[in-house]
């Protein structure tokens, strides 16, 4: 009985001191409160927040901070993993001696990854210390009014039957698009009928019949209208493109100005036809090829009352000359004697210079070129190489004529010979593509000063260029500078705009208690190579260890078993005495 009450004592003091040893002591602020002054307002509206119930610190690192989102989320959960959109809004909050404090933010236009802040409920967040992402309390904010909504289209001018993509933010969640050109209502052809939940769409149209020069474009979500500029170019079509003297050529424009405005059109450089606009600035009309010209590629021009113009090849044809009549055939003289004829060397055929033109559509990669060209054999096939690789192939006409067109390939930046020859005729001409560099890639993970975890993965907006496609170089290191011998990785031809490390690269990181740095660039189908970005901060987490706490648990489970047996021990020696 003795040595079982002692077993007993023995137990109840193991267990009380570790308990003592395993549960931290509870913080006398246990619910981290805040108030918001005004709880709604709009975007750029200064809110002040008070807290009571925090632990009393005087070091910023120690502070309060406090996340603004339109995600739900709960009390400990954790920033950049339960709530990946957010705005930081007030950080390294002290709170003196008495875990409190009141402080002042305004209401984000936009969260961290660009998406605009938009009316309806959103949500602050509270940690700390400041370097703390796990969630304490939460806050009910909501944003009203304050929608203005953003568009961007592109391109920005073009003639009649443009296809512009228009891309918008900063509107009211899913809500219907309504896009007007010029006053009147136009069909989005692809894209977004509606905006998404972030306010977001990205919709395509055609430019339809109008006038030249600016044009309003208007976008209208809900009662929020939004407008930019679209400059109508001119533009004619010529119907047929070759032919000879005396061919009816019919010709068709968009964009000119509107009636009562006249519009007159030369062939080389003399008036043969005049016309009046539509209400839409477009007309159609016709006329003859005009007589005593010689072969050769001509230009048609189109040019309104108010100096719009535009132009066309004419590829003209000029029929070679009949033979003469043959003189009437002597009589036969039969000779004395045979006679062989002497051999005679061919004269050799020298190569003569061909007459070629070039009208390209634009000097990106995949602009298309127009090439017509005369001077070679009739019927004959006709070569065409772009730096010596052929890009195309036609059969002359009767007149020795082409008129080819093809896309221009993949390749630098700069001039390019571009030649045409039926192996005895031969013509060059120079096209010039364009050395503009892509713009910069936005980056989107991982967040600075983050640690990252397996899966290892680098994201980054996608970027548009004239010369597509596009590709990406990503390059982390050792050091912010990016010195060549501390770059770890350079991978480069990336189509898409993310990566993620393989296995063995993780490797490379793994156990490295160190900051990383990563940046990336875009690179066109010209090799035109855009800025790098900042340098990108992150870590690697480490290795998984066994919790403290769990092994003070576990030590306070076998407490108790050890308890129980003394116990059941003592139980038995007090029936036996």
């Amino acid at each position: 009985m003795k040595y079982a009450k002692i077993i007993r004592v023995l137990g109840i003091a193991l267990i009380l001191s570790l308990l003592m040893i395993a549960v931290p002591a509870a913080p006398a602020h246990a619910w981290y409160d805040i108030l918001l002054l005004p709880a709604q307002g709009e975007i750029g509206d200064t809110i002040t927040v008070s807290g009571t119930a925090f632990i009393p610190t005087t070091n910023p690192a120690d502070g309060v901070v406090i996340y603004f989102s339109d995600q739900l989320a709960s009390a400990g959960q954790s920033i950049g993993t339960h709530v990946t959109r957010y705005r930081t809004v007030l950080s390294g909050i002290t709170t003196g001696t008495t875990g409190t404090f009141v402080a002042t933010f305004n209401v984000p236009t936009t969260f961290n990854d660009t998406t605009a802040v938009a009316p309806g409920t959103h949500y602050l967040y509270v940690c700390q210390p400041a370097t703390s992402l796990l969630i304490l309390n939460t806050a009910t904010f909501t944003v009203t009014g304050g929608i203005s909504g953003e568009i961007s289209i592109d391109p920005d001018k073009g003639p009649v039957d443009t296809l512009v993509e228009i891309t918008g933010e900063g509107f009211a969640a899913d809500e219907e698009i309504i896009i007007e050109f010029d006053g009147d209502e136009v069909d989005i052809e692809d894209g977004d009928d509606e905006t998404d939940s972030s306010g977001e769409f990205s919709s395509d149209i055609f430019v339809p019949e109008s006038d030249a020069g600016a044009q309003v474009i208007k976008v209208i979500v809900g009662t929020v209208e939004v407008e930019a500029d679209f400059t109508v170019e001119s533009d004619i079509i010529i119907s047929p493109q070759s032919g000879e003297a005396g061919t009816e050529v019919t010709i068709s424009g968009t964009g000119f100005a509107r009636r009562p405005k006249e519009v007159y059109v030369y062939f080389n450089n003399s008036q043969v036809a005049l016309d009046i606009m539509d209400r839409q600035g477009s007309f159609n009309t016709s006329f003859l090829v005009p007589e005593g010209l010689t072969a050769g590629v001509y230009t048609i021009e189109a040019e309104d009352e108010d100096f719009n113009f535009d132009t066309a090849s004419f590829t003209l044809n000029v029929p070679p000359p009949p033979d003469p009549t043959p003189p009437d055939e002597p009589e036969p003289v039969e000779p004395d004697e045979p006679v062989e004829p002497e051999p005679v060397e061919p004269e050799p055929v020298e190569p003569t210079p061909a007459t070629i033109q070039i009208a390209p559509l634009g000097n990106a990669i995949g602009s298309v070129i127009v090439i017509s060209a005369a001077g070679f054999t009739p019927d004959t096939t006709v070569t065409l190489t772009y730096d010596d690789t052929e890009v195309a192939t036609a059969t002359s006409d009767t007149y020795g004529m082409i008129v080819v067109t093809f896309k221009a390939p993949a390749s630098k930046y700069g001039d390019h010979i571009i030649i045409a020859s039926d192996g005895t005729n031969t013509g060059q001409v120079t096209f010039t593509v364009e050395s503009t560099p892509p713009p910069t890639p936005p980056p989107l993970l991982p967040r600075m000063g983050a640690k990252v975890e397996s899966p290892v993965t680098f994201d980054w907006n996608d970027v548009l260029d004239e010369s597509s496609p596009v590709t990406y170089s990503l390059q982390i290191a050792s050091d912010e500078d990016f010195t060549d011998s501390f770059i770890i990785f350079n991978i480069t031809e990336l189509e898409a705009s993310e990566y993620t490390l393989t296995e063995m690269e993780e490797l490379e990181l793994a156990g490295l208690e160190t900051a990383f740095y990563w940046r990336t660039r875009a690179v066109d189908a010209a090799s035109n190579e855009g800025q790098w970005t900042g340098a990108g901060e992150f870590y690697m987490s480490t290795p998984f260890s066994f919790p403290r706490w769990a092994l003070y648990t576990l030590l306070g489970i076998g407490a108790v078993i050890i308890f129980g047996i003394g116990y059941w021990l003592g139980r038995r020696t007090a029936f036996y005495y």
